[in-house]
């Protein structure tokens, strides 16, 4: 069985947790917490690989990987932010 992943991010004063795991509906879920609420949901799918005739767990994990690698840079490069931080005007 393949597990996820888990990583904390501190990135400009922000402590951001990562969380990528696979799901029974052939899907690849990442969620992105600071001070334990919800700021960024991505969701793909991995039907492909498991159709696939070669596929292995260790493919998917390196899909897990890939996937957790990117939110990751995406937060580094500042395209997600905590909520308070997408807020318009008032």
């Amino acid at each position: 069985m393949v597990m996820g992943f888990n990583t904390d991010i501190n990135h400009e004063g922000v402590v951001y947790h990562v969380q990528t795991e696979p799901r029974k509906e052939a899907g690849i879920d990442t969620t992105v917490y600071t001070r334990g609420a919800v700021v960024y949901k991505f969701k793909s799918s991995c039907q492909d690989l498991l159709d696939s005739p070669d596929y292995c767990e260790d493919k998917l994990k390196r899909r897990l990987e890939e996937q957790h690698r990117l939110i990751i840079a995406r937060i580094r490069g500042g395209e997600i932010k905590p909520a308070s931080e997408h807020a318009g005007p008032s």
